[in-house]
Order: C-alpha cells, then structure tokens, then sequence
C-alpha cells in the first residue's frame, strides 16, 4: 500500500476509527479501545456488526497480565487499522493489527509480540469477546423480536468459543488459529482489566502462549465471526478464516490497492488531495452487500457510524459522487441493486428505495424526487461508465420513474418550482438512457424543449451547496475556499473523512457529504465532463490564482485511463495536458465564445485563459 495513504496518530486518540468490510464493520476509538458510544441506540454503536446485526461490544486483549488499554499509536491504511503498544517494563512492543476480509461478516486480528529483550521467552496471551448480540430494531421494539440474554460456552473441539441470542436465532464465534491450541478457557463475570459495557451479553474468554525468541517476532491471528442462523455455518465460518486468513488479506489489499491507484489527484492544498483520493476509502467503508451472501447485490449505508441502513435522503446524488473517482462499476451496483428491490418488494410503480435494510427489506420508499434522482443517477454513470448493458437493464425502472413523474405532473405542464431542477434532469436523462439503448428519444427531447429552465438559483444553506453553485458560476477560488472549509470539518485523525456541517455529532461520514466534496471538485476544477459511450469529454478545467497547476491521474472513463494535467504559464493562463489510454476519444473546448472538437490522439495540450 501506497506510504500516502497511511496514517499515524499519536494523540486525541478517543476520535472514532472503523475497520470495514462489504460484510461486518468493527467501529470502536482509535486508542484500541471500545467505549459506549453513539446515540441512534445510545451507547450502543461501537463493536462488531454484521449488516443489521450486532455481534459484540468489542475484545479485548492482555499480555502477560497485563491489559492493553490505550494505544502508544494508532495506524490507518485503506484496507486495515493497527495499534502499536510499547511494552517497556516487559521488554515488548505489541502490534493489534485489523482487518475486515472481503465477503466475510467477521474480522480478523492479527497480535505481533516482538520480544526487546536478549534472551528467548514465552508470553502468554489473553483474549476475550464481550458479546452484545441484537438488532437496532429489535433493541428498540420495532419489529415485533423480543431480546433475551447471550449464552456462550466453549468447545473443545472447534477451539473456539460460541455464543447465540437467547431467543433468536443468532449466533458468534470467536476463536485463535487452528495451530494455536487454548491453554484455557472460561467465562468471567467481567473483562479483566476493563470491566463490563451495558447490556445482556456474556464474556467468554481464550488463553495462549507464544514463544518468542531473543530479539524476534512472534504472532497469531484471532477472529471472530456471526450474524449466523445456525451453528454449523458459524463453526464453517471460522473453518475457512483459519484456513483463508492470509490469503483474504492479500486479496483485499491488492484490490484496494489498486482501487486507490485510479483517480488520484495531486494538488498544491494537501487537505483538499486527500480528500478526493480518500474519498475511495470511505467510499468502500460505507459499501454493504445486501442480502443473504450479498445476493441481491451492494448499496451505501445511510452514515457511518450511526446507521446501518442503507440508502437515505438523497442517496441518489451520493451515487453520483461515485464517478468522478473512479468507482462506476460500484455505482452501477447500487443503482441495479435498487432496481431489484423494487421488483422484490413491489414497490408503487415508479418508487424506488428511501431507505432499506441490509437484508433487503425496504423499510420507507421514496418520493417523486428520489425517483427523478435515480434517473439521473443512472445517466451519470453511463456518462462515466458506457456500459449499454446496464442502461438496458435499468431502462424498465427509469421508465416506470419518468411515468410515474408524467402523471404526478399532468404530463410535466405543471411541475411543483420546488421539483423543477430535479425533473428536468431526469426528462434529459431519460432522453439520453434511451439513445444508449438505441431506442427513439424524440419525445423525451421534446419534453426537455418545453419545460422551463430552472432557477440558476444562489449559495446554498450548506457548504456543499454553496460549493456547487460557485463552480457552477466558475467562481474557482471561492469554490476552493468552500472544499477547504469542508475539509476542515471532517473526522480528527481520519485524514479527509467527509461530513455534513449538519450532522450528528456521533456521525464520522456520509455518502452525500463525499459527493458534495468529490463532484464540484472534477466537475468544476478538473472540469471534466465526459460522454464515454460517444467517447466524448466536455473539458473546462481551472487552475485558482496562486496555483502553480494540479494533476490527475488514471481517471477510468468508459474503457479508458485519462491524465489531466495542469501547468500555470501566466497569471491568467494555463497549459491542460489531457491524455487517454486507448484512442478515439474526442475534447470538446469553449473558449473566447468558439467551441472547438479535437481528437487526443493519445496526448492532446491547449492553453486556456482562466
């Protein structure tokens, strides 16, 4: 993994920290440590969950007796978090390293023991998982589930310890390496060290011992695992993390990895670059798979760390900020993933998702302007994107949205002021889904020549907002006055770590605050608005007054890899440098009031007046 994209914390270390995967999400502090914390279940939030279900309030760990508490440094990267614990009296220094594996709701953590001293030694290891097994909505009385006590015990032969929720059929395990045997097992009334969090769940505790040699390393892996509903599959589950563990986390750093290396900006504002590029990070933390095995494909959660329900207000335009950094494909997920629970669930003609649950259940549908918002979601991505199969296989849901618009409007001659801008991009994007599709999009077109211009409008009430409109009006430096002030705002800790100045205090991110940052940023900066199924860029790019030039690099666009380049040659002009993986793709400039269409040809450069 790439040294920029690490991170190391050496203080304020009671800042929230997540270890996330597309199945579970292990959200405690970045002192190593699991408080109560959160408030849409107070103090409930922190520990493992597997999609809706709660596994456990955290683990905790001690060596040689002694608890590891707060961390000497935390270790960010995007695919694991580590603490380091510096040990002096016992000669040791610790290193806690999580991950969460790819299609696994569980995690794994990794205890590295370098013995300091010069003479070999064994050190033993203790490991215990308070479980807290639930549901928010099952805590909270809303589904008719009623909540019992967690029991656990511990079996011999697995070498692991099971736990399940007394009156429902759930189940954690938890458990070491199949070469590293228990000395012994049991079930303290507290954790050792740390006491007891809230609620009905039950300590079950594993010992272990290492044996490090003089000046060495020495290391285990523990895990933990659940949301089951049965036993069997939690017992098959730690099976294959034995089995797979090392495995699991080279794959998922490789993709990660290279997921990091597409789309990245170097800019002059360092806050402002690591922003954009770690945009992706939080991207794929905020990424649920939905359904059993994730069948019915991926969505957003509603926020980290607050709500694990997915979609919400506006996650439509969250989508779209997908784009501009280079995860289409997982914007196309999100979009075809709602189609299907519109089918599933049979939703009012038209309607799409408000607001869902990990296992698919759709607990609130949205209204007309969710619906005009998924339309153009769904051009935006095939903008970005060019795959024609997925606007085929979209194209039924879009229509039903833009008929159900047509009625709700008397055929669109009287759209409520406040609908207006929302509906005139879905009745352009439906014109332009359909000519993806090859199919006639005159009457959508005609629809589009009627309709009113919408209201320029002005700075909105939230920096998002006001950021959108300055680029809209090619106001560059006030727009990056409003991305810093954005940056500004984010997570202590968590470099770029996006949120809405409106958010609860307990929210660490949101998928809508990543596209207000991401999209005024390469639409409005970069200046880059593509067509890739006519292989096509409309490209206006700036560069602010004090830059010296910026850069792009490895921007996926249809089936290409573009390099935008900015060098500052005067106090009001600038070289732009555009440069495409594959040829055929055309720029579009409009300059001095003249437009002009000029092959790339592999490289193409041109000087602009800012």
């Amino acid at each position: 993994m790439e040294s920029e994209y690490s991170v190391y914390r050496y203080d304020k270390l009671d800042s929230p920290a997540v270890t996330a995967g597309s199945h579970a999400i292990l959200i405690g502090t970045q002192d190593g440590l699991f408080p109560e914390m959160g408030s849409a279940l107070p103090g409930e939030m922190g520990g493992l969950w597997a999609g809706e279900k709660k596994l456990c309030d955290g683990f905790f760990i001690a060596i040689d007796d002694v608890p590891l508490r707060c961390c000497d440094a935390f270790e960010a990267d995007p695919a694991s978090c580590s603490f380091h614990y510096r040990m002096q009296e016992q000669g040791l220094h610790v290193v806690r390293r999580q991950f969460v594996p790819d299609g696994v709701p569980g995690c794994v953590v990794e205890l590295t023991c370098e013995n300091l001293t010069g003479a070999p030694r064994a050190v033993e290891v203790s490991f215990t998982v308070r479980t807290e097994i639930l549901t928010v909505a099952a805590a909270r009385g809303e589904d008719d589930l009623e909540l019992g006590r967690d029991v656990g015990e511990y079996d011999e032969r697995a070498q692991a310890f099971f736990a399940r929720e007394s009156r429902n059929p759930w189940h954690v395990v938890w458990g070491a390496d199949a070469d590293s045997r228990a000395l012994a097992a049991d079930l303290p009334g507290e954790v050792y060290g740390f006491g007891n969090t809230r609620g009905k769940g039950v300590n079950g505790r594993l010992f272990y011992r290492l044996r490090v040699g003089a000046h060495a390393q020495a290391g285990m892996r523990l895990f933990i695992a659940g949301g089951y509903a049965a036993r069997s599959q939690a017992e098959d589950a730690l099976a294959a993390l034995r089995e797979r563990a090392g495995t699991l986390y080279r794959e998922k750093a490789e993709r990660v990895g290279a997921l990091m290396a597409r789309g990245r900006a170097e800019l002059p504002d360092k806050r402002l670059a690591r922003c954009f590029n770690w945009a992706k990070v939080y991207a794929e933390w905020l990424t649920s798979a939905v359904g059993a095995a994730g069948r019915l494909g991926r969505a957003l959660c509603c926020d980290l760390t607050e709500n694990p329900m997915l979609f919400g207000p506006g996650w439509a335009q969250a989508v779209a900020g997908l784009l501009p950094i280079g995860m289409s494909d997982l914007a196309g997920d999100v979009l075809l993933t709602a189609a299907r629970l519109c089918e599933r669930e049979q939703l009012p003609p038209g309607r799409v998702p408000l607001l869902a649950s990990p296992d698919g259940r759709v607990l609130d549908v949205g209204t007309l302007r969710e619906s005009a918002q998924f339309v153009a979601a769904v051009c935006e991505t095939l903008r970005y994107g060019g795959d024609r199969a997925l606007a085929e296989r979209l194209l039924p849901q879009t229509g039903l949205c833009m008929s159900a618009l047509r009625r709700a409007t008397r055929g669109f001659e009287s759209v409520p002021p406040e609908l207006l801008a929302d509906v005139c991009a879905a009745v352009t994007a439906q014109a332009f889904i359909l000519r993806a599709t090859g199919a006639d999009a005159s009457e959508w077109e005609a629809i589009a020549s009627r309709l009113p211009e919408p209201p320029e409008g002005e700075p909105g009430a939230s920096l998002a907002q006001t950021a959108a409109w300055h680029g809209r009006c090619a106001h560059v430096e006030r727009l990056i006055g409003c991305l810093r002030r954005m940056a500004d705002a984010g997570l202590p800790g968590l470099p770029g770590a996006l949120r809405g100045e409106n958010d609860a205090p307990d929210v660490m991110l949101t998928p809508l605050a990543i596209a207000g940052f991401v999209w005024p940023l390469a639409r409005d900066l970069f200046g880059l608005r593509p067509d890739a199924l006519e292989k096509t860029i409309d490209f206006a790019p700036h560069t602010p007054i004090g830059w010296a030039g910026w850069k792009l690099t490895r921007l996926p666009i249809g089936g290409a890899g573009f390099d935008v380049t900015s060098e500052r040659v005067s106090p009001s002009r600038a070289r732009y440098t555009i440069r495409a993986s594959e040829p055929g793709w055309r720029v579009t400039l409009r300059a001095d009031g003249e437009e002009r269409t000029l092959p790339i040809d592999g490289e193409l450069a041109v000087e602009l007046e800012d």
